[in-house]
């Protein structure tokens, strides 16, 4: 049950990083790896995208199913997988001959090309929570783009519906690739952004906006946080989903996780026999959140149905679970504000399932 130590100067960064493994990469597609196939359907937005003002398909869409995947994105194929990855379309434009570009300048050389990728996921909700690896929080977005959606130079990303978008342009400027961005939103079905209905948990008071995530599968969990590592919490076998998001300020932000267990049919995850836990629930969930704050933490202690710890510069990791939901506030420098983040995102009010 001991995990290896982890360095300390890594474990006081612990609790804000980001997930930093490679969601979206970007190098070049191996053919010998690839699975493509040629366009068919010029209604299906995977297989031809048309009409975008000052812009023309360069060439015929590459289409990469599961196992292509690996080809295409380098070191990120598994956490693509593991949010339900149905199809993957790779399209690529160049200026209008002799016309403009989308953002009215003159034709530029192929070399200036925008590069689309449009990742079909399993559902809505699934096609948020790959997008929202990527998010920060206080991301710069396009009003005119209705979907939720981020731009930075040279890339821009936005997910409608069951569909994730990612534009690659690294020598066209943000206005170029904001106009190009909302005029591909427009072709993408959807009815905006899904977002499960799990994330309605986290308490707004205090979050930095955007910074929600969904986490799904053992990769982006370990992303997330080293506290998630373990195996006992189910997320590599499906059991348990979580929702996290940032809170406070610079240099003092912390990060507040919810685990919902029972992901999988509860006839596959009940309890074992005579268990206190309800249904999902690792029977011995707290002591097992013990021990990780044991080996990771100073000053560990259980003040009633909550176990608390401090880093090296004193800030506070607090851990809680009531029902299904188990809620994890990481790196507060306040331990008053960790208690009441707990409570807001445990009370009963504000469920997401039944408990």
């Amino acid at each position: 049950m001991k995990l290896p130590a982890i360095p300390l100067v890594v474990l006081v960064a612990a609790a804000c990083r980001a997930g930093d493994a490679p969601i979206l990469a970007h190098g070049a597609p191996s053919p010998a790896r690839m699975e493509e196939r040629p366009g068919r359907d010029t209604r299906d937005v995977m297989r031809s995208v048309d009409g975008i003002p000052g812009w023309v398909r360069a060439e015929e869409p590459r289409i990469f199913m599961r196992e292509g995947l690996y080809g295409h994105i380098n070191g990120g194929a598994e956490l693509v997988l593991q949010y339900g990855f149905r199809e993957l379309a790779v399209h690529a434009f160049e200026p209008e001959r002799g016309g403009a570009g989308a953002a009215g300048e003159a034709a530029a050389p192929a070399a200036r090309e925008i590069v689309l990728e449009i990742y079909r996921m399993e559902s809505g909700e699934a096609a948020f929570g790959l997008y929202s690896t990527r998010l920060e929080g206080g991301e710069e977005s396009r009003p005119e783009v209705g979907s939720d959606n981020w731009i930075m130079p040279g890339q821009a990303n936005f997910v409608k519906g069951e569909y994730l978008v990612n534009i690659l342009a690294s020598d066209r400027t943000d206005r170029e690739v904001g106009a190009f961005m909302a005029a591909i939103e427009k072709k993408v079905p959807g009815e905006g952004t899904v977002r499960p209905a799990g994330m309605s948990r986290l308490p707004v008071e205090g979050m930095v906006p955007g910074s929600g995530r969904y986490i799904k599968g053992a990769l982006a969990a370990q992303n997330e946080s080293p506290f998630l590592e373990a195996g006992f919490w189910g997320f590599g076998e499906g059991r348990a989903e979580a929702y996290a998001a940032r809170y406070g300020a610079a240099p003092a932000l912390s990060k507040l996780i919810i685990v919902e267990f029972g992901a999988m049919p509860i006839h596959r995850i009940d309890a074992a026999p005579g268990s206190a836990a309800p249904p999902g629930v690792p029977p011995d969930l707290a002591e097992s959140v013990s021990i990780v704050f044991r080996d990771y933490l100073r000053d560990v202690r259980r003040d009633g149905d909550t176990i608390e710890g401090r880093n090296q510069i004193g800030r506070w990791f607090l851990f809680r679970s009531e029902g299904r939901f188990a809620a994890l506030v990481l790196g507060e420098p306040n331990r008053a504000a960790a208690l009441s983040r707990l409570d807001e995102a445990l009370r009963p009010s504000r469920s997401a399932s039944p408990l």
